[in-house]
């Protein structure tokens, strides 16, 4: 069977007898005030009937854009970084742009691949979740200002850029306040080993509070490469067995969380009664976990609306020099059985 012919605007031209100048204004939203309103619904209601779609490297070249956006998160599988992307997804395809999703895995060397991939196709615009080691990366990429770069999830305070991130450092704070405050005195913290804004705040918040509170602070980091391996869970047994005295823990993200769970259930400890647990990153699992996890939940749906709109919106400046988006949005902390004192289970 022979493939049907793609429509083209010579095509719609001669058939309309409309010329094709006129016609690539109305399809790339260009036609206000030079093209009559009687014209455009004409090309319009044509288009539509024969369904004609517009060749997308051609419309690139005419345009200077894509319609096209990459989101370079740490790990595309996390449900945080997916749930991030399926609510920017939504905003985007209704602002006629696509999003490309892919996962850095923390490597420096996989994310300058990826960089060089995708500004080679002419890219509109970037969401990065930056890697380790990846400053100096950054810089150079926004000061090509090619792309809208709009980074995610973390931040650099020694130069200016666009980003949307948690307020870290106040939700450690209060997550280690609200265990203090409900009675336990030797507060753990499992952290991530990294130069990262993100870890660097969860661990320093922990650590202003339990020096406010003269505690003693208790603290194990764990490299990203080992928190879903044996080298990661054996850290921190170690260091639950070194530090008897430990009666809650918190966890710096969700992937550690999981990790010290199946650790705590196999060193049969119990929660609460031996140890109390809270981590940062809402799951459904923890809901569901017995006893449920107390978390400092991040807005997911704030957190994407910012992010695609304030990427948009930077798009439609054509990239002026001194436009910048910065976002700090507040955590949730959600009280669940994880973190209550022994005695308030019994009085229940």
């Amino acid at each position: 069977m022979k493939e049907k012919r793609k429509i083209s605007i010579k095509d719609i031209s001669k058939k309309l007898g409309i010329s094709t100048t006129t016609i690539s204004f109305i399809i790339n939203g260009k036609a206000e005030n030079r093209i009559s309103k009687e014209v455009i619904k004409k090309v319009e209601d044509y288009i539509e009937k024969v369904g004609y779609k517009p060749n997308s490297t051609a419309q690139t070249l005419r345009t200077g854009k894509s319609k096209t956006i990459v989101f370079m998160a740490e790990d595309i599988s996390d449900p945080f970084f997916s749930a991030i992307a399926k609510e920017m997804e939504e905003i985007a395809f209704e602002n006629s742009y696509k999003i490309i999703y892919c996962s850095t895995e923390n490597k420096k060397e996989r994310a300058l691949e990826l960089l060089t991939l995708f500004k080679d196709r002419q890219v509109d615009a970037f969401i990065i979740t930056p890697p380790e080691d990846f400053k100096n990366e950054m810089e150079e990429l926004i000061k090509e200002n090619k792309q809208v770069v709009m980074v995610f999830d973390r931040y650099y305070d020694d130069f200016e850029h666009n980003y949307v991130v948690l307020d870290n450092l106040d939700s450690s704070i209060r997550a280690t306040r609200y265990l203090l405050n409900n009675g336990f005195q030797n507060v753990g913290f499992v952290g991530l080993k990294s130069d990262i804004s993100t870890t660097q705040e969860r661990l320093h918040g922990y650590q202003q509070v339990m020096a406010e509170n003269a505690k003693k602070e208790r603290s194990v980091l764990v490299s990203f490469d080992e928190v879903k391996t044996p080298t990661g869970k054996k850290k921190i047994y170690e260091f639950i067995s070194r530090n008897p005295q430990i009666d809650s823990l918190l966890f710096a993200t969700n992937s550690l969380a999981i990790t010290g769970l199946k650790l705590l259930k196999e060193m049969g400890l119990k929660i609460p009664e031996d140890i109390s647990v809270l981590t940062f990153d809402d799951r459904d699992l923890f809901e569901l976990y017995s006893p449920p996890i107390s978390v400092i939940s991040q807005p997911v749906s704030h957190l994407a609306n910012e992010l695609i709109e304030g990427t948009l919106n930077l798009l439609e400046e054509d990239l002026k020099p001194n436009s910048r988006f910065q976002k700090v949005l507040k955590g949730k902390l959600v009280e669940r059985t994880s973190s209550q004192r022994i005695s308030e289970n019994n009085a229940i």
